[in-house]
């Protein structure tokens, strides 16, 4: 009896180990990033597709003189549901989100329509928290339609991995949709996603502009609403205190001056006895010397490069203030330091006199220059 059962059992299990409800690659559109807009009472998703055929050819390092097709798709509708199913509708084969990489929101979707976005996106779970997330002025699908480099897809572009470029130089913090969800509804601080514009006037291919996704500077998203937008010089102050800065650049022109720094590490301390929190913010800033025309010291570099460290800061925390908004996350410090000793009113009442001091230690490690 035993036997007949452990044969029995075998059978079953020889049935089971297919994989009837798998779909061919090939059945499906896979949709690597999602656009969202509202304009004229409506919600407009933009889905872009890309051949995977294409992407895993260029991986592998196979050169082809065409472009790879990318598709760009857009449904409408007076509510989310409505948009996505009016594109599903239009599809030769089933769509699959699972392969989002990248989200790009306009500036009316996020001061008006971030919320419902929100709720959609929980109750459907379409998005991965990993998916890195862009605001645009402009037309989407023009952003959404560019290839990469030397013919290759979108998915070897900044915003499909900004890390591999912000690893050589970290100009400016990016975000996933899991720090948009966290960061939403804190009560306190502020969070920047980041806005990239289509630009033409640098690279060329051939005898024509090349056209290229490029980061213009970031929406301030504060309790729940958008406070307004920085350029990305006026953004430079946020790197100094960000944990995940890897390396800077600092060009000091009037002395021919160019340095490396290399993992800024700094300290944020909350004095608790005022009425309202306040800060003394150190740095310390590891450089390297890659250009010095005029032979300036080696203690002069360092004073010069100081300085600019305290101004960008300062002036970042500045342009913070003028939108009403705590820009560089001090009150955050003050809210995990102390929950209970200023209210939240208390936290955000931010002012020019809230920072006591900045100092700003600049090390050297070396000149690089030949011996």
């Amino acid at each position: 009896m035993k036997k007949f059962l452990l044969i029995t059992s075998c059978v079953f299990l020889l049935c089971l180990s297919g994989c009837w409800g798998m779909k061919e690659v090939q059945h499906q559109i896979y949709i690597t990033a999602l656009g969202l807009d509202f304009k004229k009472g409506q919600y407009y998703v933009y889905f872009q597709a890309l051949s995977f055929s294409n992407v895993a050819r260029q991986e592998g390092g196979s050169s082809s003189s065409e472009e790879p097709p990318v598709l760009v798709g857009t449904g409408k509708g007076d509510t989310l549901e409505e948009a996505f199913d009016y594109i599903q509708r239009s599809s030769p084969s089933p769509l699959y989100f699972g392969h989002i990489s990248t989200l790009y929101f306009t500036p009316s979707m996020l001061k008006h329509h971030l919320n419902e976005f929100l709720d959609y996106a929980g109750r459907t779970e379409v998005i991965r928290y990993n998916t890195g997330v862009f605001s645009i002025k402009k037309d989407i699908k023009e952003a959404m339609s560019l290839n990469g480099f030397f013919g290759k897809s979108p998915a070897f572009s900044f915003t499909f991995n900004p890390g591999e470029v912000l690893e050589n130089d970290s100009f400016i913090p990016t975000i996933t949709y899991q720090n948009l969800i966290q960061r939403y509804r804190q009560p306190v601080g502020s969070m920047l996603i980041p806005s990239i514009k289509v630009e033409e006037s640098q690279w060329q291919e051939g005898e024509k502009p090349k056209s290229i996704v490029k980061i213009s500077g970031g929406y301030l998203l504060a309790h729940k609403k958008i406070t307004g937008w920085l350029n990305i010089n006026e953004l430079e102050g946020i790197n100094w205190l960000d944990k995940d800065t890897t390396r800077l650049y600092l060009v000091y022109n009037e002395k021919k001056i160019g340095v490396k720094v290399k993992r800024p590490r700094v300290k944020i301390k909350v004095m608790g006895a005022e009425l309202t929190p306040h800060y003394r913010i150190s740095v310390k800033v590891p450089v390297t010397i890659q250009e010095n025309l005029k032979e300036i010291s080696q203690t002069e570099i360092k004073h010069i490069v100081a300085a600019q460290v305290q101004k960008q800061i300062k002036r970042t925390f500045q342009k913070g203030l003028d939108l009403h908004t705590d820009v560089l996350n001090l009150s955050e410090k003050a809210y995990r330091f102390d929950r209970y000793h200023w209210t939240i009113q208390e936290l955000n009442e931010l002012t020019s006199d809230s920072i006591d001091s900045i100092k700003v230690k600049a090390t050297l490690l070396n000149t690089s220059a030949y011996k």
